[in-house]
Protein backbone atom coordinates (compact mmCIF):
# COMPACT_ATOMS: atom_id res chain seq x y z
CA UNK A 1 0.00 0.00 0.00
CA UNK A 2 1.31 3.41 -1.01
CA UNK A 3 0.86 6.14 1.64
CA UNK A 4 1.99 9.72 1.98
CA UNK A 5 1.44 9.61 5.76
CA UNK A 6 3.45 6.56 6.63
CA UNK A 7 6.73 5.70 4.89
CA UNK A 8 7.54 2.23 6.23
CA UNK A 9 10.62 1.92 4.03
CA UNK A 10 12.04 5.17 5.34
CA UNK A 11 11.36 4.13 8.92
CA UNK A 12 13.18 0.84 8.40
CA UNK A 13 16.09 2.55 6.65
CA UNK A 14 16.29 5.15 9.44
CA UNK A 15 16.35 2.49 12.13
CA UNK A 16 19.11 0.67 10.29
CA UNK A 17 21.10 3.90 9.90
CA UNK A 18 20.71 4.73 13.57
CA UNK A 19 21.85 1.23 14.58
CA UNK A 20 24.84 1.34 12.26
CA UNK A 21 25.75 4.88 13.38
CA UNK A 22 25.55 3.76 17.03
CA UNK A 23 27.77 0.74 16.37
CA UNK A 24 30.18 2.97 14.45
CA UNK A 25 30.36 5.41 17.35
CA UNK A 26 31.02 2.54 19.76
CA UNK A 27 33.79 1.18 17.53
CA UNK A 28 35.40 4.62 17.14
CA UNK A 29 35.28 5.06 20.95
CA UNK A 30 37.00 1.69 21.45
CA UNK A 31 39.68 2.61 18.92
CA UNK A 32 40.31 6.02 20.48
CA UNK A 33 40.41 4.70 24.10
CA UNK A 34 41.73 1.20 23.43
CA UNK A 35 39.00 -0.14 25.73
CA UNK A 36 35.97 -2.23 24.94
CA UNK A 37 34.69 -1.65 28.49
CA UNK A 38 35.28 2.00 29.29
CA UNK A 39 32.52 2.51 31.85
CA UNK A 40 29.86 0.60 33.71
CA UNK A 41 27.25 0.86 30.93
CA UNK A 42 29.53 -1.04 28.53
CA UNK A 43 29.61 -4.12 30.79
CA UNK A 44 28.81 -3.61 34.45
CA UNK A 45 30.26 -6.90 35.67
CA UNK A 46 33.56 -6.61 33.78
CA UNK A 47 33.90 -2.93 34.64
CA UNK A 48 33.40 -3.67 38.36
CA UNK A 49 35.97 -6.49 38.35
CA UNK A 50 38.50 -4.47 36.33
CA UNK A 51 38.11 -1.38 38.53
CA UNK A 52 38.70 -3.45 41.68
CA UNK A 53 41.73 -5.13 40.14
CA UNK A 54 43.14 -1.78 39.01
CA UNK A 55 42.95 -0.63 42.62
CA UNK A 56 44.82 -3.78 43.64
CA UNK A 57 47.47 -3.13 40.98
CA UNK A 58 47.93 0.41 42.34
CA UNK A 59 48.36 -1.12 45.80
CA UNK A 60 50.95 -3.57 44.52
CA UNK A 61 52.86 -0.69 42.93
CA UNK A 62 53.13 0.82 46.43
CA UNK A 63 54.22 -2.61 47.72
CA UNK A 64 56.91 -2.76 45.02
CA UNK A 65 58.18 0.69 46.01
CA UNK A 66 58.37 -0.51 49.61
CA UNK A 67 60.28 -3.62 48.54
CA UNK A 68 62.67 -1.62 46.39
CA UNK A 69 63.39 0.66 49.34
CA UNK A 70 63.86 -2.42 51.52
CA UNK A 71 66.13 -3.93 48.89
CA UNK A 72 68.37 -0.87 48.97
CA UNK A 73 68.47 -0.92 52.78
CA UNK A 74 69.23 -4.64 53.09
CA UNK A 75 71.77 -4.54 50.26
CA UNK A 76 73.66 -1.70 51.96
CA UNK A 77 73.63 -3.54 55.29
CA UNK A 78 74.72 -6.79 53.61
CA UNK A 79 77.71 -5.14 51.94
CA UNK A 80 78.76 -3.54 55.23
CA UNK A 81 78.27 -6.80 57.18
CA UNK A 82 80.42 -8.67 54.67
CA UNK A 83 83.13 -6.02 55.03
CA UNK A 84 82.98 -6.34 58.81
CA UNK A 85 83.38 -10.13 58.63
CA UNK A 86 86.35 -9.79 56.29
CA UNK A 87 88.01 -7.26 58.61
CA UNK A 88 87.35 -9.54 61.60
CA UNK A 89 89.05 -12.38 59.76
CA UNK A 90 92.07 -10.16 59.16
CA UNK A 91 91.96 -9.02 62.79
CA UNK A 92 91.92 -12.63 63.96
CA UNK A 93 95.06 -13.30 61.95
CA UNK A 94 96.75 -10.33 63.64
CA UNK A 95 95.71 -11.55 67.10
CA UNK A 96 97.07 -15.01 66.31
CA UNK A 97 100.36 -13.41 65.26
CA UNK A 98 100.36 -11.60 68.59
CA UNK A 99 100.42 -14.93 70.49
CA UNK A 100 104.07 -15.48 69.46
CA UNK A 101 106.83 -14.33 71.78
CA UNK A 102 109.63 -12.33 70.24
CA UNK A 103 107.44 -10.22 67.96
CA UNK A 104 106.77 -6.52 68.43
CA UNK A 105 103.27 -6.76 69.86
CA UNK A 106 102.85 -2.99 69.95
CA UNK A 107 103.08 -2.87 66.14
CA UNK A 108 100.56 -5.67 65.85
CA UNK A 109 98.29 -3.81 68.27
CA UNK A 110 98.46 -0.75 66.02
CA UNK A 111 97.09 -2.89 63.17
CA UNK A 112 94.41 -4.28 65.47
CA UNK A 113 93.32 -0.77 66.49
CA UNK A 114 93.07 0.35 62.86
CA UNK A 115 90.99 -2.69 61.95
CA UNK A 116 88.66 -2.01 64.86
CA UNK A 117 88.19 1.54 63.56
CA UNK A 118 87.40 0.18 60.08
CA UNK A 119 84.79 -2.17 61.56
CA UNK A 120 83.29 0.62 63.61
CA UNK A 121 83.10 2.84 60.52
CA UNK A 122 81.50 0.13 58.39
CA UNK A 123 78.76 -0.45 60.94
CA UNK A 124 78.11 3.28 61.28
CA UNK A 125 78.06 3.91 57.51
CA UNK A 126 75.63 1.10 56.60
CA UNK A 127 72.77 3.58 56.23
CA UNK A 128 70.33 3.81 53.31
CA UNK A 129 67.84 6.66 53.34
CA UNK A 130 68.68 7.19 57.02
CA UNK A 131 67.96 3.57 57.98
CA UNK A 132 70.80 1.41 59.31
CA UNK A 133 70.05 -2.29 59.88
CA UNK A 134 73.35 -2.76 61.72
CA UNK A 135 72.45 -0.31 64.46
CA UNK A 136 69.81 -0.46 67.19
CA UNK A 137 68.75 2.76 68.91
CA UNK A 138 67.54 2.89 72.49
CA UNK A 139 65.18 4.98 74.60
CA UNK A 140 66.34 6.89 77.66
CA UNK A 141 65.35 3.96 79.86
CA UNK A 142 67.58 1.60 77.86
CA UNK A 143 64.84 -0.25 75.97
CA UNK A 144 65.35 -0.87 72.25
CA UNK A 145 63.19 1.46 70.14
CA UNK A 146 63.58 0.05 66.66
CA UNK A 147 64.99 -3.46 66.87
CA UNK A 148 62.05 -4.96 64.98
CA UNK A 149 61.76 -4.12 61.28
CA UNK A 150 58.81 -4.69 58.94
CA UNK A 151 58.90 -4.31 55.17
CA UNK A 152 55.55 -4.24 53.36
CA UNK A 153 55.66 -7.34 51.15
CA UNK A 154 52.21 -8.07 49.75
CA UNK A 155 48.46 -7.46 49.83
CA UNK A 156 45.75 -10.08 50.01
CA UNK A 157 42.04 -9.55 49.34
CA UNK A 158 39.43 -11.71 51.06
CA UNK A 159 35.77 -11.09 51.88
CA UNK A 160 35.95 -7.50 50.72
CA UNK A 161 38.92 -6.58 52.92
CA UNK A 162 42.57 -6.06 52.00
CA UNK A 163 45.17 -7.37 54.44
CA UNK A 164 48.85 -6.36 54.16
CA UNK A 165 51.62 -8.85 54.87
CA UNK A 166 55.16 -8.01 55.91
CA UNK A 167 58.70 -9.35 55.93
CA UNK A 168 59.50 -9.15 59.64
CA UNK A 169 63.01 -9.38 61.06
CA UNK A 170 65.29 -7.78 63.62
CA UNK A 171 68.18 -5.39 63.18
CA UNK A 172 71.55 -7.03 63.65
CA UNK A 173 73.52 -4.77 65.96
CA UNK A 174 77.16 -4.64 64.87
CA UNK A 175 78.14 -1.45 66.66
CA UNK A 176 81.52 -1.35 68.38
CA UNK A 177 80.38 1.12 71.04
CA UNK A 178 81.37 0.24 74.62
CA UNK A 179 81.90 1.95 77.96
CA UNK A 180 84.72 -0.53 78.74
CA UNK A 181 88.32 0.09 77.73
CA UNK A 182 91.33 -2.19 77.36
CA UNK A 183 92.66 -3.88 80.48
CA UNK A 184 96.14 -2.98 81.66
CA UNK A 185 97.73 -6.08 83.16
CA UNK A 186 101.19 -6.48 84.68
CA UNK A 187 103.14 -8.83 82.41
CA UNK A 188 106.32 -9.34 84.47
CA UNK A 189 106.07 -9.70 88.23
CA UNK A 190 107.09 -6.58 90.11
CA UNK A 191 107.10 -7.48 93.78
CA UNK A 192 107.21 -3.84 94.79
CA UNK A 193 104.00 -2.93 92.95
CA UNK A 194 100.69 -3.89 94.57
CA UNK A 195 98.46 -2.82 91.66
CA UNK A 196 98.49 -5.64 89.14
CA UNK A 197 95.67 -4.77 86.76
CA UNK A 198 93.15 -2.08 85.91
CA UNK A 199 90.34 -1.43 83.45
CA UNK A 200 88.19 1.58 82.66
CA UNK A 201 84.41 1.48 83.12
CA UNK A 202 82.86 4.80 82.11
CA UNK A 203 79.36 4.88 83.59
CA UNK A 204 79.18 8.67 83.58
CA UNK A 205 77.01 11.02 85.59
CA UNK A 206 73.25 10.40 85.89
CA UNK A 207 71.60 11.07 82.52
CA UNK A 208 74.82 10.91 80.48
CA UNK A 209 74.53 7.27 79.41
CA UNK A 210 72.24 5.82 82.06
CA UNK A 211 69.30 7.00 84.10
CA UNK A 212 68.63 5.87 87.66
CA UNK A 213 67.38 2.29 87.75
CA UNK A 214 68.57 1.42 84.23
CA UNK A 215 70.38 -1.88 83.75
CA UNK A 216 74.05 -1.32 82.95
CA UNK A 217 74.19 -3.97 80.22
CA UNK A 218 77.17 -5.71 81.81
CA UNK A 219 77.82 -9.43 81.62
CA UNK A 220 80.38 -11.33 83.67
CA UNK A 221 83.78 -10.06 84.77
CA UNK A 222 86.19 -12.95 84.29
CA UNK A 223 89.84 -13.28 85.27
CA UNK A 224 92.42 -15.80 86.43
CA UNK A 225 94.24 -15.13 89.71
CA UNK A 226 97.70 -16.58 90.33
CA UNK A 227 98.13 -16.50 94.08
CA UNK A 228 101.36 -15.77 95.88
CA UNK A 229 101.76 -19.50 96.51
CA UNK A 230 101.67 -20.14 92.76
CA UNK A 231 98.21 -21.75 92.63
CA UNK A 232 95.65 -20.47 90.14
CA UNK A 233 91.93 -19.87 90.43
CA UNK A 234 89.40 -18.68 87.88
CA UNK A 235 86.99 -15.98 89.03
CA UNK A 236 83.73 -15.03 87.34
CA UNK A 237 81.45 -12.30 88.64
CA UNK A 238 77.96 -12.00 87.18
CA UNK A 239 77.09 -8.31 86.86
CA UNK A 240 74.08 -8.74 84.56
CA UNK A 241 71.63 -7.53 87.21
CA UNK A 242 73.60 -4.41 88.16
CA UNK A 243 71.76 -1.12 87.63
CA UNK A 244 72.72 2.52 87.67
CA UNK A 245 71.97 3.15 91.33
CA UNK A 246 71.20 6.80 92.10
CA UNK A 247 74.61 8.23 91.22
CA UNK A 248 78.06 7.31 89.94
CA UNK A 249 79.67 6.70 93.33
CA UNK A 250 76.93 4.33 94.50
CA UNK A 251 76.97 2.46 91.19
CA UNK A 252 80.75 2.03 91.29
CA UNK A 253 80.51 0.92 94.92
CA UNK A 254 78.01 -1.78 94.03
CA UNK A 255 80.26 -3.07 91.25
CA UNK A 256 83.35 -3.11 93.49
CA UNK A 257 81.47 -4.88 96.29
CA UNK A 258 80.22 -7.61 93.96
CA UNK A 259 83.72 -8.25 92.57
CA UNK A 260 85.39 -8.17 96.00
CA UNK A 261 82.83 -10.65 97.35
CA UNK A 262 83.57 -13.03 94.47
CA UNK A 263 87.33 -12.64 94.95
CA UNK A 264 87.04 -13.40 98.68
CA UNK A 265 84.85 -16.44 97.99
CA UNK A 266 87.36 -17.75 95.45
CA UNK A 267 90.24 -17.15 97.86
CA UNK A 268 91.86 -14.66 95.53
CA UNK A 269 94.63 -12.43 96.79
CA UNK A 270 93.06 -9.25 95.37
CA UNK A 271 90.60 -6.52 96.15
CA UNK A 272 89.28 -3.85 93.77
CA UNK A 273 88.44 -0.17 94.05
CA UNK A 274 87.54 2.64 91.68
CA UNK A 275 89.73 5.68 91.14
CA UNK A 276 87.77 7.92 88.83
CA UNK A 277 86.57 5.63 86.02
CA UNK A 278 89.40 3.12 86.56
CA UNK A 279 88.79 -0.15 88.40
CA UNK A 280 92.10 -1.32 89.90
CA UNK A 281 93.03 -4.79 91.21
CA UNK A 282 95.41 -4.61 94.17
CA UNK A 283 97.44 -7.51 95.65
CA UNK A 284 96.57 -7.85 99.35
CA UNK A 285 99.88 -9.62 100.22
CA UNK A 286 98.10 -12.52 101.89
CA UNK A 287 101.36 -14.06 103.22
CA UNK A 288 102.41 -10.67 104.68
CA UNK A 289 105.99 -10.96 103.44
CA UNK A 290 105.99 -7.47 101.99
CA UNK A 291 106.27 -8.77 98.42
CA UNK A 292 103.44 -8.44 95.90
CA UNK A 293 103.88 -11.49 93.72
CA UNK A 294 100.28 -12.44 92.94
CA UNK A 295 99.19 -12.00 89.32
CA UNK A 296 96.11 -11.47 87.20
CA UNK A 297 95.56 -12.67 83.66
CA UNK A 298 92.67 -12.84 81.20
CA UNK A 299 90.79 -9.88 82.71
CA UNK A 300 87.66 -9.26 80.66
CA UNK A 301 84.36 -7.44 81.19
CA UNK A 302 81.51 -9.11 79.36
CA UNK A 303 78.45 -7.26 78.07
CA UNK A 304 75.13 -7.72 76.34
CA UNK A 305 73.70 -5.69 73.48
CA UNK A 306 72.27 -2.55 75.00
CA UNK A 307 72.42 1.22 74.91
CA UNK A 308 76.01 1.23 76.19
CA UNK A 309 77.24 -1.83 74.31
CA UNK A 310 77.02 -2.65 70.62
CA UNK A 311 76.89 -6.17 69.23
CA UNK A 312 80.67 -6.12 68.73
CA UNK A 313 81.51 -4.16 71.88
CA UNK A 314 84.20 -6.64 72.95
CA UNK A 315 86.43 -5.33 70.15
CA UNK A 316 87.27 -2.33 72.35
CA UNK A 317 89.05 -4.69 74.78
CA UNK A 318 91.10 -6.68 72.24
CA UNK A 319 94.74 -6.20 73.24
CA UNK A 320 97.62 -8.44 72.15
CA UNK A 321 100.07 -6.61 74.43
CA UNK A 322 98.30 -7.07 77.79
CA UNK A 323 95.69 -9.72 77.09
CA UNK A 324 96.64 -11.74 74.00
CA UNK A 325 95.28 -15.17 75.03
CA UNK A 326 91.89 -13.86 76.13
CA UNK A 327 91.71 -11.62 73.06
CA UNK A 328 92.10 -14.65 70.77
CA UNK A 329 89.36 -16.49 72.65
CA UNK A 330 87.02 -13.51 72.33
CA UNK A 331 87.80 -12.73 68.68
CA UNK A 332 86.76 -16.25 67.70
CA UNK A 333 83.38 -15.71 69.36
CA UNK A 334 83.02 -12.27 67.79
CA UNK A 335 83.76 -13.65 64.33
CA UNK A 336 81.15 -16.38 64.74
CA UNK A 337 78.69 -13.78 66.02
CA UNK A 338 79.36 -11.44 63.10
CA UNK A 339 79.03 -14.26 60.56
CA UNK A 340 75.67 -15.16 62.08
CA UNK A 341 74.46 -11.56 61.90
CA UNK A 342 75.70 -11.17 58.32
CA UNK A 343 73.88 -14.38 57.38
CA UNK A 344 70.62 -13.02 58.76
CA UNK A 345 70.98 -9.80 56.77
CA UNK A 346 71.91 -11.79 53.64
CA UNK A 347 68.88 -14.06 53.94
CA UNK A 348 66.58 -11.05 54.37
CA UNK A 349 68.19 -9.38 51.36
CA UNK A 350 67.50 -12.48 49.28
CA UNK A 351 63.92 -12.74 50.57
CA UNK A 352 63.21 -9.11 49.69
CA UNK A 353 64.69 -9.62 46.22
CA UNK A 354 62.62 -12.76 45.59
CA UNK A 355 59.45 -11.08 46.86
CA UNK A 356 60.11 -8.01 44.70
CA UNK A 357 60.44 -10.23 41.63
CA UNK A 358 57.25 -12.07 42.58
CA UNK A 359 55.27 -8.84 43.02
CA UNK A 360 56.48 -7.64 39.60
CA UNK A 361 55.30 -10.85 37.95
CA UNK A 362 52.04 -10.80 39.91
CA UNK A 363 51.36 -7.21 38.83
CA UNK A 364 52.05 -8.12 35.20
CA UNK A 365 49.67 -11.07 35.49
CA UNK A 366 46.95 -8.90 36.98
CA UNK A 367 47.39 -6.31 34.23
CA UNK A 368 47.02 -9.07 31.64
CA UNK A 369 43.84 -10.20 33.34
CA UNK A 370 42.44 -6.68 33.35
CA UNK A 371 43.37 -6.31 29.69
CA UNK A 372 41.55 -9.50 28.79
CA UNK A 373 38.42 -8.10 30.40
CA UNK A 374 38.37 -4.52 29.13
CA UNK A 375 40.92 -4.00 26.35
CA UNK A 376 39.68 -3.72 22.78
CA UNK A 377 41.03 -6.05 20.09
CA UNK A 378 42.37 -3.44 17.68
CA UNK A 379 42.56 -5.90 14.77
CA UNK A 380 38.89 -6.74 15.21
CA UNK A 381 37.87 -3.14 15.75
CA UNK A 382 39.74 -1.98 12.63
CA UNK A 383 37.94 -4.53 10.46
CA UNK A 384 34.66 -3.68 12.15
CA UNK A 385 35.22 0.04 11.53
CA UNK A 386 35.62 -0.46 7.80
CA UNK A 387 32.51 -2.69 7.61
CA UNK A 388 30.41 -0.23 9.58
CA UNK A 389 31.53 2.70 7.44
CA UNK A 390 30.34 0.79 4.35
CA UNK A 391 27.11 -0.12 6.15
CA UNK A 392 26.57 3.52 7.07
CA UNK A 393 26.98 4.60 3.47
CA UNK A 394 24.55 1.93 2.29
CA UNK A 395 22.05 2.79 5.01
CA UNK A 396 22.26 6.46 4.03
CA UNK A 397 21.59 5.58 0.41
CA UNK A 398 18.70 3.28 1.44
CA UNK A 399 17.19 6.10 3.49
CA UNK A 400 17.59 8.49 0.56
CA UNK A 401 15.79 6.07 -1.75
CA UNK A 402 13.03 5.47 0.81
CA UNK A 403 12.53 9.20 1.21
CA UNK A 404 11.83 9.46 -2.53
CA UNK A 405 8.82 7.10 -2.19
CA UNK A 406 6.20 9.83 -1.51
CA UNK A 407 7.46 11.77 -4.54
CA UNK A 408 6.68 8.75 -6.72
CA UNK A 409 3.01 8.92 -5.64
CA UNK A 410 2.67 12.24 -7.49
CA UNK A 411 3.24 10.47 -10.78
CA UNK A 412 -0.03 8.60 -10.24
CA UNK A 413 -1.95 11.89 -10.52
CA UNK A 414 -0.36 13.26 -13.66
Amino acid sequence: MASILTNASAMTALQTLRHVTGDLATTQDRISTGLKVNNAKDNAAYWSIATTMKADVAGFKAVKESLELGSGTTNTASVAAKNIVENLQTLKARVIAGQTNGVDKSLIQNDVDQLVKLIKGAAADASFNGDNLLRVTYSNDGTAKDKNVSILASLSRADGTVDPSYIDFQRQDMRVESIVGKATIEQQVDSTNAKKASIDLKFGAPGDTFIAGQNLGLGAVTLTVTKEDGSKTDVSVDLSSQIYDTNLATTQGNIATAINTALNTAGGDFQVAFTGDTLSFTDQDKNTDGNFTAQISGLWVGSKESDAFGGLADLTQVDVVNNSKKSLEVINKLLDNAIGKASVIGSIENRVSVQNDFVSKLTDSMNKGIGALVDADMNEESSRLQALQVQQQLATQALSIANQGPQNILSLFR
